[in-house]
């Protein structure tokens, strides 16, 4: 994928159903494979493990905004896969479910809250409070502005758009690479993400070239000749399915694993003083606007006007930090079903565009005659306001024919719990495990 061709989400979503197919394998290749031992009990059966009793989940059933369409819309749906089925796909039955970390104001966020205007070049002491929900900070030099919710500590940091235009009038443009490490190393100096949030592989990296309008709105610009600001979003990925090498015979379900659908991501835990290496096998997150990110970083060149942070005008920063572990395994409804729900007008839309069309300007209704289903992909949702748990998603993509017979792009959403027999929190027993694996802390 280039960097032009921004956004994995609405132009690359080959690259996650490859994920999906894989790890829809895993499950058939460890459960049916006679000489492979099993997977730990929790991928045989829900543990359902992130609460104590049902009601507690179920309250947190995922709920989906949906863009609208026109109401002389037909919205058919034709598939079109290889197979025309998703059969296929429903090896995968079991899947984690992460939990986030609870955000609550504490009593220092004031003073986080100024450590980090302060980085980002704002004198801490101006400081205006809107009531007990806002930190807002305002710097004419630069015609800057930061408004740092007060409870969560995500924050908003703009520029004037008519000051951008005369700065990019003036300087030159970074170059997408350029732009990328700007981004990252901008981040890191600020320290506000966890170890849970890993931007540094390429692919959960994109960016799309912005053009500033006459009146200050955002579109995409068609080259980098012709942007004044380039937008790079931080993407994430979480484990589908993890399993510990303190397990019996972790090694050999690892090797038949990764010699099935490639190297699975390694990190290490501290699990009673001991390390253990754990196995991921993971999926991208997706949000609320399938081409962008919760954190958005606007690059454009460099500001004479500015002291810190230089080449960057805009940051959208919104991060939920999410424990180490899943909470619990849960099952999933099949894709088929998936499939049937979204054609009887379940489902939401989420991604709707002209083939090639601007990602950037504000999403206006269309007139949909059919989709043609393409593919059907398992990702996990976090939305804007703060969850509770990030959960799994199929993403149904392919082709919308428009009224005028012309083409586009579109995602639809659908939970992939199965909710309806989602139950009490089950104790499983342990999964065999060898002794003297990992190493204890100190050695």
């Amino acid at each position: 994928m280039t960097l032009t061709e921004a956004s994995f989400w609405t132009k690359r979503l080959g690259v996650i159903l490859g994920v999906l197919v894989g790890i829809f394998s895993i499950v058939a290749i460890i459960i049916t494979s006679v000489s492979t031992p099993p997977p730990p009990p929790e991928y045989l059966t829900a543990n359902y493990a992130c609460t104590e009793r049902k009601e507690e989940f179920l309250a947190s059933k995922l709920v989906i905004p949906s863009l609208e369409v026109n109401s002389n819309s037909e919205g058919l749906f034709e598939i079109q896969t290889e197979t025309g089925k998703v059969n296929t796909l429903s090896n995968l039955k079991i899947i984690n479910v992460h939990k986030y970390k609870e955000k609550l104001q504490q009593l220092d966020n004031q003073i986080k809250a100024k450590t980090i205007a302060s980085a980002l070049g704002f004198d801490p002491d101006a400081i205006y409070r809107k009531g007990t929900t806002d930190y807002i900070w305002t710097d004419s030099t630069n015609s800057r502005s930061l408004d740092i919710d007060a409870s969560t500590l995500n924050f908003v940091m703009t520029t004037n758009a008519s000051y951008i235009r005369e700065v990019a009038k003036k300087s030159t443009l970074p170059t997408e690479n350029e732009a990328i490490a700007i981004a990252k190393n901008g981040i890191q100096k600020l320290r506000i993400l966890g170890s849970d949030f890993n931007y540094h592989e390429p692919k959960n990296i994109t960016t799309h070239l912005i053009d500033i309008n006459p009146d200050g709105s955002y579109s995409e610009a068609a080259s980098l000749a012709e942007a004044e600001l380039i937008k790079v979003d931080l993407h994430k990925t979480k484990p589908m399915v993890s399993i510990k090498d303190n397990i019996t015979n972790s090694s050999v379900i690892i090797n038949t694993l990764n010699s099935k659908i490639g190297q699975a991501q390694e990190e290490e835990i501290i699990i009673n003083d001991q390390r253990i290496k754990v196995y991921n096998y993971s999926t991208f997150v997706t949000y609320q606007n399938p081409s962008s990110s919760n954190i958005s970083i606007y690059v454009g060149p460099k500001d004479p006007g500015s002291k810190q942070f230089e080449n960057i005008y805009q940051i959208n920063f919104t991060y939920w930090p999410i424990e180490v572990e899943s909470c619990g395994t849960y099952e999933l409804v099949s894709p088929t079903y998936a499939l049937e729900k979204v054609q009887s007008g379940g489902g939401s839309l989420m991604y709707l565009n002209e083939k090639n069309g601007d990602e950037i300007r504000d999403y206006q209704p269309k007139t949909v005659n059919k989709y043609i289903i393409y593919d059907i992909a398992l990702a996990y949702y976090e939305p804007i306001q703060q969850p509770n748990f990030l959960q799994p998603i199929y993403i149904i993509s392919g082709e919308a024919v428009f009224a005028n017979d012309t083409r586009g792009d579109f995602h639809i959403f659908y939970p992939a719990i199965n909710y309806d027999i989602v139950q009490d929190k089950i104790k499983l027993p342990d999964a065999p495990t060898e002794k003297n694996s990992g190493g204890m802390l100190g050695l």
